[in-house]
This record gives C-alpha cells, structure tokens and sequence, in this order.
C-alpha cells in the first residue's frame, strides 16, 4: 500500500491525471475508495495534496 500511495503522490505532483485515472493505474477499485485510503494514510485528500504540491 505504501508503494501506491507514493506513486500516487508522485502522480498528483507531476501530472493531470484525473483521480479516478490515478485510483485506476493504481489498481483501486474506484476513485472515491482511493481518496478514502489517500486521506486515511496521508491526512489531506488527493485534490488537497495536490493543490499543495503544486501551490
């Protein structure tokens, strides 16, 4: 899970992808359970992190 929650991190820095896109090419079964596990593991949700990242 760690290894795909840091792909993820690194998705939502250096792409567009959408989460749903994200939660797909990381083999979750759906966007909004990916978000859930996203938020649960790193504090902040997906769109959180990357409006952070990116800011």
């Amino acid at each position: 899970m760690q290894l795909k929650l840091t792909e993820a991190k690194r998705l939502l820095q250096t792409t567009d992808l959408t989460l749903d896109d994200i939660a797909y090419h990381l083999s979750f079964s759906n966007g909004n359970y990916f978000s859930k596990v996203f938020k649960k593991n790193c504090g902040l949700s997906p769109s959180e992190y990357r409006n952070c990242k990116t800011s």
